[in-house]
């Protein structure tokens, strides 16, 4: 287990409980009744309107590509048609279990899936691809860490994991904080609605702290797309003269 983040025994108890309870809506929450059609055709959307062009502007090696966050593979599977190689990893074991188990079903045969417990265990259990990644990606997950010390420590890792060449593309909640959502914040989760709850809430974040992490992590930003929103993604890639060992 992890040293020196809060709460994330907790929080791997809560995405093993969403996994057994409602993994299809817990991973996008805006789906009605745990359409599992909805699911796997979001994922296939995103691929093609939002991942794929990005793989061809910044001409991304089709090499090896890693999601962090990839619950059932709703992203990994269609992405893994343009990849040689795709890696998936969460925190959620149930959600691995579900991924291995399609993958298998469907005859998928150049992905793979690793549950981890954090930054530390990821780093431990992908090791032999450091300095290999050509594309790292993460989107609706960050936002729903509460410990920054947490995501600095994936930042570290995701700066050791990245080829010379590689691209990692992360998503963030950047909206201002308000006093609706501070209020939210301080609620007991009995008053508040499902998503609104610890462990699935969005937790906004300010641009200018994420990106001391991102420079302390030895990453550098080369782009980022709709900033000061829910939906604000950077584009990173390792700094010139990092090392896979720094």
């Amino acid at each position: 287990m992890e040293h020196g983040y809060r709460g994330q025994d907790t929080a791997i108890e809560r995405w093993e409980k969403f996994a057994k309870e409602d993994p299809y809506t817990f991973i996008l929450t805006s789906l009605k009744n745990s359409d599992a059609w909805e699911l796997w055709q979001s994922g296939h959307r995103t691929v093609q309107q939002e991942l794929l062009p990005l793989v061809r502007a910044r001409g991304i090696s089709p090499g090896i590509g890693m999601e962090l966050g990839c619950g059932v593979g709703r992203l990994v599977f269609p992405l893994a048609a343009h990849f040689q190689e795709i890696v998936g990893v969460d925190i959620a074991a149930g959600m691995v279990q579900r991924a291995r188990v399609f993958a298998r079903n469907n005859g998928i045969s150049n992905v793979s899936f690793l549950p981890i417990t954090g930054p530390e265990n990821l780093l431990h259990r992908a090791g032999k691809y450091a300095g290999s990644i050509d594309f790292l990606y993460s989107l609706l997950v960050f936002q729903h860490i509460p410990d920054l010390s947490m995501i600095e420590g994936y930042l570290h890792v995701i700066s050791v994991l990245l080829g010379a060449n590689g691209i990692a593309y992360l998503q963030f909640d950047t909206r201002p904080s308000n006093i609706a959502y501070r209020l939210k914040s301080q609620l007991p989760d009995f008053l508040l609605p499902r998503f609104w709850r610890r462990g699935i809430r969005r937790i906004r974040r300010f641009p200018a702290e994420l990106e001391r992490g991102i420079h302390r992590a030895g990453l550098k930003i080369i782009g980022e797309l709709t900033p000061f929103t829910a939906y604000h993604r950077y584009i990173l890639r390792k700094s010139p003269g990092l090392s896979s060992s720094s």
